[in-house]
């Protein structure tokens, strides 16, 4: 069987976190980048050729926040002319901009989206803001929170004249509703001043484009998923070094400071009304509003939203009990079929996921999912824990010993494409590989299985080997997909690199095949560890032959170390773990062999994330088996296509929930259907026909 070494690294800028493609086909190909990605790191301007996204640092991070002024009319808050019902708001967070090309918008939808957190975006200065935009002609409030993605919504009305998109009276509207229905304000980029309204905090002069942030006492209260003691880096944002000034009927409490203890992020209460705000540059890519989103939600909804939010680890292994090429370092050639995983190498990996586990309770329950091509199994093979039994295939019987330290999942039977196969050759391949699984004593998932080189979705070479075309799902084989469901599969992994494959309009669902409705597609991560490689030295040469200097698309100004490469990895790994997305990442049975004791590619690859990751934040990390990570997902895309809505009740304890679409409600805060605990938050699920409701209480 022959295997790809790369993929066209032009697939790679398809999507966000699109890394290079190294999954199994036949001829190495590397196109070249576009001109605007032949750079070194950190160019502003430029796209990452790896994540996809625009390099940062860039222009809107960088450029110091408008300064407004104005003289301040007398601001009375006087009450709102529809009535008054303040105990209940709708759940729904008001996003207030500047326009379309407000530098914030992108952060503030990012941290909503990611918890499924319904909200509208307003530019006031568009019209339409009155009361109405504010209140319900029952007198309900519309809005649970207010989040202002900068603190004067400033934005340039003509060429060099800046005003914001608020006037006073729009202001004191605003605040007057804020006030009355006791609703949170958050402010995510706030210059430290007195205009439009006072923080009690100052400028201290110390402006830059880079900060280190530390909690506070009350700071590890309010972003109490952050570790004890942790340094946030504040990097490629401009930010706002503060001091805290007396201000009377005003109370200012400092949560992040720099290292010199002045502040970049502080809560402040004013006549009942409760605000926080941030004196630094948020972008969805960057690192610390990655990290902050979670808290900064739970802080301005009160605990009680619509939608839930927990994180993920995942890593999937793919063509168990195959053969694989080999990168040659010297060469940079392919040696086609050179490895298969030993007994030994085998045999070591429960020791490995132990150490794991062990090392970073965060993730306790991490295993490995093996992708297992039954194919290559020996049934004959006696079940042993010995490396040097005497037997007809040691891996085999190493398999057995093993069986229940991992997640197991059906990669059919050999490997095949499954772009072609007529219905009864798709079958042979999918059916046959679940009986192998179940006689070799595996604990298989059912509902699950992975085609070969993720093959089968209209993503394909007409040729069979070679650089492949994508033809969208709606090109997928329909005698493959029919094999799948008749064998009693519903979920299928997609390739989270291949357009179509993944729901660019929602970074935490799946997609349903539109060939065969019955089968829901869960995207995966590829990862820069290629397939090829079975030791450090092969990973990073191999690695440096495309991104560093004179590789196929250089990047990096320098050939990396196996500690950078791991480094810049993880990175890319650790921005996918903190969106939410449960998708898996994906290695190859390569870079499972155990190069020196206790250590494999794969080892090391989840150590360095969990070590990255531990360092930051305590929020616990949740491996789910594939059957109920399809299962999980796919509800979780139904829910962000039911148009859920609702309301809260704060004077009798309930929310009444609706559903446009109907499909599964997740509500965080509240209990109801069935209802799990994560981080000591209350999350639960339920199903909601379209056009039905229901009331559920909040403790």
């Amino acid at each position: 069987m022959n295997y790809l070494g790369y993929r066209t690294l032009a697939q790679a800028l398809l999507s966000m976190g699109g890394l290079i493609l190294v999954a199994c086909n036949s001829t190495p190909a590397v196109q070249p980048q576009p001109a605007q990605s032949q750079a070194a790191a950190g160019t502003p301007g430029l796209m990452h050729p790896i994540l996809g996204v625009p390099i940062l640092p860039d222009g809107t991070n960088l450029t110091p926040l408008r300064e407004l002024s104005g003289a301040k009319p007398n601001l009375i808050l006087r009450p709102l002319s529809l009535g008054t019902n303040t105990n209940v708001v709708g759940l729904k967070v008001l996003i207030l901009s500047a326009g379309t090309s407000d530098f914030g918008l992108p952060a503030a939808k990012a941290m909503l989206d990611q918890a499924g957190v319904p909200y509208d975006v307003v530019n006031p200065a568009a019209g339409g803001w009155d009361a109405t935009a504010l209140v319900a002609a029952d007198g309900s409030g519309k809005y649970q929170g207010v989040m202002l993605t900068s603190g004067n919504l400033s934005y340039e009305a003509s060429p060099g004249v800046w005003q914001s998109a608020l006037d006073w009276a729009g202001w004191n509207l605003l605040w007057q509703y804020e006030q009355d229905y006791q609703v949170r304000q958050l402010s995510l980029y706030t210059y430290p001043s007195t205009w439009p309204e006072d923080y009690g905090l100052r400028d201290t002069g110390n402006a830059s484009g880079s900060a280190v942030a530390k909690l506070t006492a009350s700071g590890a209260q309010v972003f109490s998923d952050l570790r004890s003691g942790m340094s946030l880096p504040i990097n490629y944002a401009y930010n706002y070094p503060s001091s805290v000034v007396a201000v009377p009927g005003l109370t200012t409490t400092p949560l992040l400071t720099d290292t010199a203890g002045r502040v970049l992020a502080a809560l402040s209460s004013t006549g009942g009304r409760e605000r926080l705000a941030m004196t630094f540059a948020q972008n969805p890519y960057l690192l610390h509003s990655e990290l902050l989103g979670y808290s900064l939600v739970n802080w301005l909804t009160k605990g009680v939203y619509l939608g839930e939010y927990r994180r993920f680890n995942q890593l999937d292994i793919d063509d168990w009990f195959l053969a694989g090429d080999v990168f040659d370092a010297v060469t940079k050639t392919l040696k086609p079929d050179a490895f298969r995983i030993s007994a030994v190498d085998a045999l070591s990996l429960p020791f490995q996921q132990a150490a794991l586990r062990a090392m970073y309770p965060v993730s306790s329950a991490f295993k490995f999912s093996m992708m297992y091509n039954g194919g290559g199994a020996d049934l004959t093979a006696p079940a042993s824990c010995n490396p040097f039994v005497k037997s007809p295939d040691k891996l085999s019987s190493a398999t057995r010993c093993v069986a229940n330290q991992f997640n197991w999942v059906s990669h059919t039977k050999d490997h095949l494409y499954m772009d072609f196969l007529n219905y009864a050759d798709s079958y042979d391949q999918i059916k046959p590989n679940f009986d192998i699984g179940v006689a070799m004593g595996l604990p298989i998932n059912t509902k699950t299985v992975l085609s070969g080189d993720m093959s089968g979705l209209g993503y394909y070479n007409p040729n069979g080997d070679g650089v492949k075309t994508n033809y969208g799902l709606s090109a997928s084989n329909p005698n493959f997909l029919l094999a799948a469901q008749n064998s009693g599969v519903k979920y299928i992994p997609s390739n989270h690199s291949v357009d179509g494959q993944w729901d660019a309009s929602c970074s935490s669902c799946g997609v349903v095949n539109p060939v065969n409705p019955n089968i829901f597609l869960v995207p995966r991560w590829p990862t820069n560890m290629f397939y090829s490689v079975t030791n450090p030295a092969q990973a990073t040469a191999a690695y440096n032959s495309v991104y560093a200097p004179g590789g196929s698309a250089p990047y990096w100004d320098h050939a990396l170390s196996y500690s950078e490469f791991l480094d810049k990895e993880t990175d890319l790994a650790l921005n996918h773990v903190l969106s939410g997305a449960a998708f898996p990442h994906y290695m190859h049975q390569d870079n499972l062999r155990q190069y020196s004791l206790g250590h494999s590619l794969a080892f090391d690859w989840e150590a360095a994330l969990l070590k990255k990751y531990s360092s930051y934040t305590n929020l616990p990390l949740n491996t789910l088996r594939w059957d109920d990570l399809g299962a999980y997902v796919q509800a979780r895309t139904t829910y962000m296509k039911s148009g859920l809505s609702g309301q809260w009740n704060r004077a009798n304890h309930s929310l009444t929930v609706q559903s446009a679409n109907g499909g599964a409600a997740f509500v965080t805060g509240a209990v109801a259907g069935t209802s799990q605990v994560y981080a000591g938050k209350t999350i639960s699920t339920f199903p909601l026909a379209a056009g039905q409701s229901m009331t559920i209480s909040v403790p």
